[in-house]
């Protein structure tokens, strides 16, 4: 038997990105890196127009800022893209739930792109424990 040990450094991190009550979709910092973001590109930004069960959706990161795509800025360390009125468009209720976009990166038709995958997560209110004593 041979044994190859995974190095963990190497596997991909979790991915993610989370809409804020703004609307921003903001990045971890791994996924920051993953698609190289810097505030002088911008995001091309598509859904699956072939199958509209498909609720993903799929990220192409421009090396500069185009037209007709969404730019990147950054707040401190972090990336976010202001994409508060392509959620609006798309009904996503990211003021009353908890939206977050687990990322993969794929290739499409030769292009890399990352694909954008919703979780089904409730925004939950924190409920203040009557017994407790700390309050």
């Amino acid at each position: 038997m041979k044994l190859k040990f995974f190095n963990p450094d190497s596997l991909d991190k979790n991915l993610k990105a989370t809409v804020h009550k703004s609307g921003k979709l903001g990045f971890t910092v791994d996924a920051a890196k993953k698609m190289e973001l810097a505030p002088n590109k911008s995001a091309g930004i598509a859904m699956n127009e072939e199958n509209p069960s498909d609720k993903s959706l799929y990220v192409v990161i421009y090396p500069d800022v185009k037209n007709n795509a969404f730019r990147v800025a950054k707040a401190g360390d972090y990336y976010y893209i202001n994409l508060k009125n392509l959620f609006d468009s798309l009904k996503v209720n990211y003021k009353n739930q908890s939206v977050v976009y687990d990322i993969t990166q794929e290739i499409v038709e030769g292009q890399k792109l990352f694909k954008f995958v919703m979780r089904d997560n409730i925004r939950r209110n924190k409920v203040v424990n009557e017994n407790d004593d700390n309050g």
